[in-house]
C-alpha cells in the first residue's frame, strides 16, 4: 500500500512561489525522479496534503472516517480534507476521480495521527507561540496578512483549521529531527561501473570478454543500455548502501572486495517486468566517505519511513469510511 508522507515543512517554498501580488497555489509541484541511477531526494509522487480538524470539534457521536489506535478520526475532517486534495488534482489538471482520492487522504490523515501519537508519547509538546511564530514566517512569505487570507480562503482552510496544520508539521519536523539523528554524515561507500543489457546471452559474452581482458569500460560504452552512465565507461561514481534504483546491482556492487573484481551476470526485472542483465565492477572503495547532501536525504528519508512503516505495523486502525476507487 503506497501512503502520501505528510510533509508540512514545504508551506513555507509552497508559499514562497507566489509574488505579493497574486494568490497563493494551492499545491506545490511534484519533483521527478532522476535517471542518474541513484535513488532520488526526498520526493513524492502526489501533491502535499494537508492534515486537519475541523473547526469545532465534533460531538463523541459525530460519524467517524477511522480509529487509530482507539482514537476517532472524524468523518467531517475527512470530508474537507478530501474536498480539499480534489481541489488540488482539479488546478492541476488532474481528471476528477482519475485516482484513488478517498484512499489517499485517508492514509494520510491515518499517518498524522500515528505520527501526532508517537510524538505524545515521547513528549513532545508544541506551544501556541511556536504556532503564532510560524504563522508570522508564513504571512511573512506570502507578502502580508491579505494574501495569507486569500490563500487560506482558496484552499479551504479557516484560521483555527490552518494552525492544527502547522502544529501537525512541526510536530512532524521534531519527529523527523529525532528519528534521524542517527543517520551518519559519513559511510562506506563503493565507486563501481556496471554494464545494462536486455540480452542474457550478450551479458554472457561480455562476461567472458572482461574475463578473458577486454576493458570494462569500453564494452560499456559499446553495449550498456544505460547511455548516461555507459558514455562514462559504466561509471557510477561513489555510493552508499541502499542508495541505486536498482537493489540487485547495489548489493552485487557490495559484494564484491578487491578493485577491478567483476559479479556475475546479475538479472533484475524492470517497471514493465521485463528482465535486464547487469555486469559489475568495482573500481575501490572508501570506509569512511562523507555523503553529499543528496545521498544523505536518501538515508534520511529510508530512516523516516523506516519508522513510520512501524507505526503502520504495530498499530490497530479501523476504516470505517467506503473510499473505493475515484473516491
Amino acid at each position: 500500500m503506497r501512503r502520501t508522507i505528510l510533509f508540512l515543512l514545504c508551506l513555507p517554498l509552497l508559499l514562497m512561489a507566489c509574488g505579493e501580488e497574486e494568490p497563493l497555489p494551492t499545491v506545490a509541484p511534484a519533483i521527478s525522479q532522476t535517471d542518474d541511477g541513484l535513488a532520488p531526494p526526498v520526493v513524492s509522487e502526489d501533491p502535499i496534503v494537508l492534515p486537519t480538524e475541523t473547526a469545532a470539534p465534533p460531538t463523541p457521536e459525530a460519524p467517524l472516517a477511522a480509529k487509530v489506535n482507539g482514537e476517532p478520526l472524524f468523518l467531517a475532517a475527512f470530508e474537507v480534507e478530501l474536498a480539499r486534495y480534489q481541489q488540488a488534482q482539479a488546478e492541476l489538471g488532474n481528471p476528477a476521480g482519475g485516482e484513488d482520492y478517498g484512499r489517499i487522504v485517508l492514509d494520510a490523515l491515518i499517518e498524522q495521527l500515528l505520527i501526532r501519537q508517537a510524538a505524545a508519547a515521547q513528549g513532545v509538546v508544541i506551544t501556541d507561540a511556536m504556532i503564532d511564530q510560524e504563522l508570522a514566517d508564513l504571512q511573512a512569505v506570502a507578502g502580508g496578512a491579505d494574501n495569507f487570507t486569500a490563500w487560506l480562503d482558496t484552499n479551504r482552510y479557516s484560521e483555527e483549521e490552518f494552525r492544527t496544520a502547522v502544529s501537525d508539521g512541526l510536530i512532524q519536523e521534531q519527529m523527523v529531527t529525532a528519528v534521524t539523528a542517527d543517520v551518519p554524515f559519513s559511510v562506506e561507500q563503493v565507486h563501481a561501473r556496471y554494464i545494462q543489457v536486455d540480452d542474457l546471452n550478450l551479458a554472457n559474452t561480455l562476461l567472458a570478454q572482461i574475463q578473458n581482458g577486454d576493458d570494462f569500460a569500453t564494452l560499456a560504452q559499446l553495449h550498456s543500455l544505460d547511455r548516461i552512465t555507459g558514455e562514462n565507461g559504466g561509471d557510477l561514481g561513489f555510493f552508499a548502501a541502499g542508495t541505486l534504483l536498482v537493489p540487485e546491482v547495489d548489493a552485487a556492487a557490495f559484494a564484491l572486495t578487491e578493485p577491478g573484481q567483476v559479479s556475475e551476470v546479475i538479472m533484475a526485472v524492470n517497471r514493465e517486468g521485463n528482465p535486464v542483465y547487469y555486469i559489475v565492477q568495482l573500481i575501490e572503495r572508501d570506509q569512511e566517505r562523507p555523503l553529499d547532501d543528496g545521498v544523505r536525504s536518501i538515508l534520511l528519508q529510508q530512516a523516516f519511513e523506516t519508522w513510520l512503516d512501524e507505526l503502520w505495523q504495530s498499530a490497530n486502525i479501523e476504516r470505517l469510511v467506503d473510499v473505493g476507487s475515484g473516491s
